[in-house]
């Protein structure tokens, strides 16, 4: 049997301490343009009788989303959103988007990270304004809400759903407001917790 010396219990204590030591993780990008992120696409409310229309293009270094949203026949949303998929986004502490409107003008936008494919579950969202000329858009994840279509933005009680099985992330236009909007994005970054502090 090998002799319990200072050095083994030092050694010991080293090894339990960067075991347990949290490290951030590496940012999570999504780069969007051809040969990057090309398979995000439209989601409308059409699937359920609305009216309004987008189209979803691919430029060298970016994605352009534009269209014309419509309150008739109960519609009011134009969305566009990743594959299926499950992403761990729990190690993270916010999310940046590079981002800037196409019509020049300042407009409203919704982040959403889904946990669930039936479209009343909750999800995760963030709103954000984006302008005219590019900008990087930070939103921390301890600002992010609870919502669902059916009943709108949930009491903070409600823990349904974690960060740790996204799986979809998207982008909508769901302000309550008609007419044409567009986003060109470049990239969206998510930042481990230390970035958040900084």
């Amino acid at each position: 049997m090998l002799p319990f010396t200072f050095h083994t219990l030092l050694g010991l204590l080293l090894f339990a301490t960067s075991c347990s030591m949290p490290t951030d993780p590496s940012p999570y990008l999504l780069d969007f343009g051809k040969g990057n992120t090309t398979n995000w696409r439209h989601l409308n409310d059409d699937v359920m009788g609305g009216r309004s229309r987008c189209s979803v293009d691919y430029g060298r270094s970016s994605l352009t989303w534009e269209g014309r949203v419509s309150l008739e026949n109960n519609g009011g949303f134009s969305s566009v959103r990743s594959p299926w998929g499950n992403t761990d986004l729990s190690p993270f502490g916010s999310v940046t988007l590079r981002c800037r409107t196409t019509t020049g003008e300042p407009d409203e936008f919704t982040l959403t990270m889904e946990t669930s494919r039936q479209w009343w579950m909750p999800y995760w969202k963030a709103n954000f304004a984006a302008g005219g000329e590019w900008q990087e858009i930070n939103l921390p994840f301890a600002e992010l809400k609870k919502s669902s279509a059916m009943t709108g933005e949930l009491p903070k009680l409600w823990t349904w759903g974690d960060l740790s099985d996204i799986i979809r992330i998207g982008l909508m236009k769901y302000d309550g407001k008609a007419g044409p909007f567009g986003l060109e994005i470049d990239w969206i970054r998510f930042n481990g917790p230390e970035e958040v502090r900084n």
